[in-house]
């Protein structure tokens, strides 16, 4: 069963370089271990090239109806300094008399008839005109990002893994991110929202002997992570207030871990880290992470091949879940999937794991995670992630990434994230309220004019309704790039 489960894993190909990463403002695992694993933003086609992305579109809405929507994003670079901005402005056009309680007309749904009254009826709204503002790249000296959230981790990912604050399709965060890195310290800091946090997460790692050739490669980290105002007793419909916030009872959760890795291999061939990761949820469970990764570039000829994995053996009690802090952890902390007989009911994530822990304190139970990147020469890159655990029926989860960034004509990028599922695939492709998909295409048609095409599938919880459902837009129009 290893043995299959962690071939399939081979299957998949997982994708990002971090070099480009590193140019857009995304966050990434700041762990030697963890290098290359982030997975990119579809969004940011053009991202790391600095310009202006201007142009109109038509975004349809599902549930809706159809909007008028500027395409209006600019990147500026200025040394270490980087600053992305957006004006996302959503103008009704047509109204198709569906929405929540109490919305359904044209003018319960706009300000003034025409704007999107559900994108501008909170204070942290206003934040979407500024997508990031970064100084430095993640492993610098001195690393700040502050602003939209696509794939943040802490460490080696074994506690907050890849977490993004942006998909909810009404409440937008500005987070922040904060590292400082020298030969012998650092630490690493992240948290999701700057106005008030709930979720607040660091590591502090030291390498006890410097730069010392060999010995250098040798790390220790201790990591934090709490959620202030983590939902709990959560049972039956949901009730929201006016502008769709769950309404729950409330408390702070805690976890913690420690960590070490050494770089056993590094050279301009192949690099080499094994490292392993205790971690603690209070009041849930215990769980060990033992990994490798590696990266490796490939002397072929004219395709810079480089390939980068992650292996992981997981050993856990019960009421642990891995990586607890992932990407779609805004949805899963107030709606958690578990199995109950033949159905799925949702609770809170701490909830689930609380009544998982019940079942015993002792490491009862094995899990599996792999990665598994392609990048060619920087035309293509393709890849994927699976992981499983043993004792539970919906414990695995199944991501998929391919992009292809560098061609003027053509620019495309897709990413699909299924989480908490069953074992194996046959509940692997489905689209429901645990599946994550971002599509983004743009085509250039003559000049500095391309077609943009663009699909998301966000969360919300509309007035009136008892439960946090998938909302899918599209959005298809003419823009133009115009580089700085």
């Amino acid at each position: 069963m290893r043995l299959r489960i962690l071939g399939t894993t081979l299957l998949f190909a997982a994708a990002a370089a971090a070099q480009d990463q590193a140019s857009t403002g995304e966050s990434q695992p700041n762990a030697s271990a963890a290098n290359g694993q982030a997975f990119a933003d579809p969004s940011l086609l053009f991202g790391g090239s600095p310009g202006a992305y201007v142009g109109l579109a038509v975004n349809n809405i599902q549930g809706e109806g159809s909007y008028a929507s500027t395409v209006i994003n600019t990147e500026f670079n200025l040394g270490p300094v980087g600053l992305g901005l957006s004006v996302p402005l959503n103008l009704l056009v047509w109204n198709n008399d569906q929405c929540c309680l109490g919305a359904t007309t044209r003018e319960s749904k706009t300000y003034f008839g025409l704007l999107r009254r559900r994108d501008w009826d909170e204070a942290q709204d206003y934040t979407r005109f500024i997508r990031y503002v970064r100084y430095g790249n993640k492993r610098d000296p001195l690393y700040v990002l502050a602003g939209q959230l696509w794939s943040a981790s802490i460490g080696h990912g074994t506690l907050v893994s890849r977490y993004s604050n942006s998909l909810s399709l009404d409440h937008p965060k500005a987070g922040l991110a904060l590292d400082v890195n020298t030969d012998f310290a650092g630490v690493e800091t992240l948290t999701d929202w700057v106005g008030n946090p709930s979720l607040m997460a660091g590591r502090a790692y030291f390498r006890p002997f410097g730069d010392m050739p060999i010995l250098r490669g040798w790390a220790i980290g201790l990591s934090g992570a709490t959620d202030r105002t983590a939902p709990v007793g959560v049972a039956g419909p949901l009730q929201s207030d006016s502008t769709g916030n769950p309404i729950v009872s409330q408390r702070a959760i805690h976890a913690a871990g420690i960590d070490t890795e050494f770089e056993v291999l590094h050279n301009s061939l192949i690099s080499l880290i094994p490292y392993i990761d205790f971690n603690r949820i209070a009041g849930a469970g215990n769980g060990f992470h033992f990994g490798v990764v590696t990266d490796v570039r490939l002397p072929v000829p004219f395709l810079q091949l480089s390939v980068s994995t992650k292996l992981e053996y997981r050993r856990m009690q019960p009421g642990y879940i891995p990586e607890y802090f992932d990407q779609t952890y805004d949805i899963g902390r107030v709606q958690y999937a578990v199995q109950q007989g033949s159905s799925i009911n949702y609770v809170s994530k701490y909830d689930a794991a609380q009544a998982a822990a019940s079942a015993g304190t002792s490491f009862s139970q094995g899990g599996y995670y792999g990665e598994l990147a392609f990048a060619f020469a920087g035309l293509l890159q393709i890849g994927g992630l699976y992981e499983d655990r043993d004792g539970t029926s919906n414990g695995a989860s199944l991501g998929v990434f391919a992009s292809i960034p560098a061609f003027d004509t053509i620019k495309a990028s897709a990413y699909y994230l299924r989480k908490n599922m069953r074992s194996g695939f046959d509940d692997a492709f489905r689209l429901d309220e645990r599946s994550l998909l971002a599509a983004s295409l743009a085509y250039k048609v003559m000049g500095p004019l391309y077609f943009r095409a663009d699909f998301r599938r966000q969360w919300v919880l509309l007035p009136g309704q008892s439960q946090i459902t998938a909302v899918d837009s599209f959005t298809a129009g003419m823009a133009t790039f115009i580089a700085f």
